[in-house]
């Protein structure tokens, strides 16, 4: 008998296998039995079938209170990140860009977020995404409570041209960059991972 790794064979009546195969044949012992004297006398753990995920409800979605103005939205977006002022307006106007405020539970902090929304085919707004306007320190990035990531932020063009990215303000500076008949083709934001592109 040779044994290699975790296999053997007998050369003489040319057979072969793993270790359970082993101690059935040389043993005489039935499959189980093989299992059991293979693990010391053990049973090991019995299989747990995974439990059912527990689906949580749907949080209903609803775009954030604007703010009066857009002022931080501006400062953040056309002199701290240096996106065209051409390309902030034409989102803005296209109610696709807007500044929200929301106060601290404690009411003692106004927080500031540029909100990104994301349209359907009926222009319905079925997403929207807020980023932080602070520029010290972490700032807040994340989707509005029950956003549908199928329709994040994007732009839909006449070109086959698509354009995928990450956050919005890659999008939109990247049309800083690329100007040139940006509206002709298709850009989106995934707005942090997604399978949905």
């Amino acid at each position: 008998i040779t044994i290699r790794g975790n296999e053997w064979y007998d050369h003489s009546a040319e057979k072969g296998g793993y270790a359970i195969d082993f101690v059935r044949q040389f043993y005489g012992l039935s499959f189980p039995e093989a299992v059991t004297m293979l693990l010391g006398g053990e049973q090991g753990e019995p299989y747990r079938p995974v439990s059912q995920k527990i689906q949580e409800t749907k949080k209903t979605f609803s775009l954030p209170r604007p703010h009066s103005d857009m002022r931080r939205v501006y400062a953040y977006l056309v002199k701290t990140r240096c996106i065209d002022r051409e390309v902030v307006n034409y989102f803005a106007k296209a109610k696709l860009l807007y500044e929200s405020c929301e106060r601290s539970k404690d009411g003692a902090k106004e927080y500031h977020n540029a909100v990104f929304v994301g349209v359907d085919e009926t222009g319905t707004a079925r997403h929207a995404h807020k980023r932080g306007l602070y520029t010290e320190g972490v700032s807040f990035k994340g989707n509005v409570d029950g956003s549908d990531p199928q329709y994040s932020f994007h732009w839909i063009g006449k070109s086959g041209h698509l354009y995928v990215f990450e956050a919005p303000v890659d999008m939109l500076s990247y049309i800083t960059l690329c100007p040139k008949d940006w509206q002709r083709h298709s850009y989106v934001a995934l707005c942090g991972v997604g399978c949905q592109a």
